[in-house]
């Protein structure tokens, strides 16, 4: 029988060459920014009660109000259900209102409070100081580029994302 070096691509042999191949993968990287971004939001939000799906949330019915919760899922890109769940927590907060659809009773429709407004304008502060801690380290070039291609990314994999994430960019966003 054979070793099974001998049936391995020679890539794959381990050492520093097998684990370059690990860290430059696109997975790789893509957990490592998720990690760095987390590090970010938790430091321009301290003091503030928001995970990063409490705040797109939020953004999203405050500029839209009005909206359901599947239409907000859209709009923010995040699934029904976990909308569906953050919405009734916000609005334990005091944070949202929901109410049924006068046209369609099983629609709820979602909409900012004024201790939700008040928390929309302290994080909408914040949200610039995160992009800060994202990309200041690097030139504006650079920045350019990654969030060209950083979008150009998304966009191109939005299929490939859980059956229950409606794609925004699919349909009008007026």
């Amino acid at each position: 029988m054979k070793d099974d070096t001998e049936r391995r691509p020679p890539e794959t042999l381990g050492g520093d060459a097998d684990f370059r191949v690990i860290m430059d993968h696109p997975a790789h990287l893509i957990r490592r920014s998720y990690q760095i971004f987390l590090c970010a939001f938790d430091e321009a939000m301290a003091g503030l009660p928001l995970s990063p799906v409490s705040w797109i949330i939020i953004a999203t019915v405050r500029n839209f109000p009005s909206l359901s919760v599947t239409e907000v899922a859209r709009r923010a890109a995040i699934d029904k259900a976990s909308c569906g769940r953050t919405a009734s927590a916000l609005e334990k907060r005091g944070l949202l209102s929901i109410k049924k659809s006068d046209t369609d009773g099983r629609e709820k429709l979602l909409d900012i409070t004024p201790a939700g407004e008040e928390l929309y304008g302290k994080a909408f502060i914040q949200v610039m100081k995160l992009k800060s801690l994202l990309l200041d380290e690097i030139d504006p070039e650079v920045q350019r580029q990654f969030l060209t291609s950083m979008a150009a990314f998304v966009y191109a994999t939005r299929k490939n994302t859980r059956p229950s994430i409606p794609t925004a960019r699919d349909a009008d966003m007026d």
